[in-house]
């Protein structure tokens, strides 16, 4: 049963095999509000792709046009899935702006490959023969996961002694799930963190789970249920998450105005958007 538990369990979930009839019995909620919807579109970047050092690659196709220069997101895949399972989420975030490095392995619970995909794209803008050379915004990293690269996410912001500016676990497991070396500490975390998971979710990271973990959260939080989203559904096109994880990355390494208030404030969006449910913010500013 322990075994089931934990690995079995969240391979399920990440491969889809809970997602039909078992964590998901309804089509999920459209986006719902002014400042989610304008952020699940896609951004005004056109985007390009390519891999380096093991890593999969997603970014601005004019990288630095204009003078800008491009915050760092690096993705954590769940259990058994590859960046190919996301091709929805990473792609969106590059046509924002963001650069997006994603590990290609397939277990990311320790943290350490995330925190490692980063470092490798952080050393690309020093590199004079690539075409991030001097086109990132280094100071300003993300890190985003799905299932057990949620977990890790929160790892590699706590291993990485304050490089990762904000973390978005996106179905973050229970704790029960986690296997040796997989554990994660909210309760570290000294950057603020969004919370992301589907309400039909309950099996994995249910309504009481993420709750847990917002109220362990110091730092500044946000936390949010999709309503008719099972576990996977940031799989493929990202679906109705999109919005606001990119609001939220906007916010956070962006300073935009506009996504800040989905977020901030007492009239911020989130709480009062009808397509989710369990929403909750703090000590965000």
């Amino acid at each position: 049963m322990e075994n089931f538990t934990r690995r079995q369990a969240l391979r399920a979930g990440a491969l889809g095999l809970m997602s039909a009839g078992f964590l998901s019995w309804t089509t999920e909620a459209g986006a719902a509000s002014t400042i989610e919807t304008t952020y699940k579109a896609a951004g005004p970047w056109p985007v390009a792709t390519g891999t380096s050092g093991g890593h999969r690659l997603y970014y601005p196709q004019a990288l630095g046009s204009g003078g800008v220069t491009h915050p760092i997101v690096t993705w954590g895949n769940g259990s058994w899935a590859t960046p190919d399972n996301y091709p929805g989420l990473l792609n969106h975030l590059a046509s924002w702006g963001f650069a997006v490095v994603a590990s290609t392995d397939t277990t990311t619970g320790t943290g350490a490959e995330i925190l490692a995909a980063a470092q490798h794209l952080i050393g690309l803008d020093t590199d004079p023969a690539s075409v991030f050379h001097g086109k990132l915004n280094t100071a300003q990293v993300a890190a985003v996961g799905h299932s057990q690269g949620a977990g890790g996410s929160i790892n590699a912001a706590n291993d990485s002694a304050g490089l990762i500016k904000t973390v978005v676990p996106i179905a973050v497991p229970a704790q029960w799930m986690a296997s040796p070396g997989d554990e994660f500490s909210v309760a570290d975390l000294t950057c603020p963190v969004l919370f992301l998971s589907g309400a039909n979710d309950w099996l994995i990271s249910s309504a009481a789970t993420v709750q847990g973990y917002y109220d362990q959260a110091t730092a500044g939080a946000g936390r949010a249920l999709l309503k008719g989203a099972g576990h996977n559904d940031i799989q493929n096109t990202g679906g109705a998450f999109l919005g606001y994880v990119t609001a939220w990355l906007r916010y956070r390494l962006q300073a935009d105005t506009q996504a800040r208030e989905a977020f901030t404030g007492s009239t911020a969006e989130l709480p009062t958007n009808t397509a989710w449910q369990n929403q909750a913010l703090k000590n965000l500013t």
